[in-house]
């Protein structure tokens, strides 16, 4: 590093990032920085390091690099895009209250809704069946799948399988507080389908307009919560028909509302990101 870099630390609904302008000043990274950063005791402590660059097409505004704490990289982020809106803003690398994001997951077109609170609105692509990038391998038409598992408890899990730009498998349970959510990340995010891995979540509908949340993220474990991943839950629950097209999704570290009209029709998610502190890296 040439010379020294700003950060900020901040979070939605205790899902944290490290959000670093790359765009004033030369910025590069490896794995081992990312994780030496990510490390609660030792480091900054983060789920997600997100860079925020030069645009490389006009129609963008910014160009949003994100990595896990683990130091892979990840194609989507929504908890971590109303994050960037918002220091962008503080940073004066946009206008106005709005920008159109270019991620390895495709364009991301962010808002903000109020002030006071702050709220930003995030639209992220239509969920798809069958994620390509990363590919999910099975020759089944379709959003749900029976996936056969080597556990001795559970022998086959039913989940939603699809993409918003990053992979997720969503299962449907009764309480998310007696599940062991561990046990199946971990078995699901190395099974042989999801040669790339996958975003886990564990999805308890409470009504028609509320659901109860889990979350085992690719690259970083069990986490408070994800903007994706919350977006991705309410896709599942809708195509199960047990949601209407706005629901508020309770997670560990808070609440996000996620609408979405169905299929074809783009997804949103709309939360409160907040700053923590500012740093420099030396």
């Amino acid at each position: 590093m040439k010379k020294p870099v700003s950060f900020f630390k901040m979070h939605v609904c205790g899902n944290d990032f490290m959000v670093v302008d790359a765009m004033s000043s030369e910025f590069a990274v490896d794995a081992v920085e990312v994780q030496r950063w990510s490390d609660r005791r030792k480091g900054i402590g983060f789920d997600q390091l997100l860079v925020l660059d030069h645009p490389t097409s006009e129609q963008h505004d910014l160009d949003l690099r994100v990595y896990n704490s683990d130091g892979s990289i990840a194609e989507q982020c929504g908890n971590g895009c109303a994050a960037v809106l918002s220091a962008a803003q503080a940073l004066k690398l946009v206008d106005a209250d709005k920008a159109e994001l270019s991620t390895l997951g495709g364009t991301v077109a962010c808002r903000v809704v109020s002030r006071i609170p702050l709220r930003i609105a995030v639209k992220l692509c239509t969920p798809m069946a069958q994620p390509v990038e990363p590919p999910f391998q099975t020759s089944n038409d379709g959003y749900l799948h029976s996936i056969s598992l080597d556990s001795a408890k559970d022998k086959s899990v039913e989940a939603y399988v699809l993409s918003l730009g990053n992979p997720h498998a969503i299962v449907l349970v009764n309480c998310v507080d007696e599940f062991d959510l561990g046990t199946l990340g971990t078995a699901l995010q190395n099974h042989e389908l999801f040669p790339n891995s996958t975003n886990v979540e564990i999805l308890q509908p409470s009504s028609r307009s509320k659901a109860i949340l889990r979350i085992f993220e690719r690259g970083v474990g069990e986490t408070l919560a994800c903007g994706s991943g919350a977006c991705a839950a309410v896709a599942a629950g809708r195509l199960a028909g047990v949601f209407d097209s706005r629901v508020d999704v309770q997670m560990p570290g808070g609440s996000v509302v996620v609408e979405w009209s169905g299929p074809q029709e783009s997804i949103v998610l709309e939360c409160q990101p907040e700053f923590v502190f500012k740093g420099i890296l030396t």
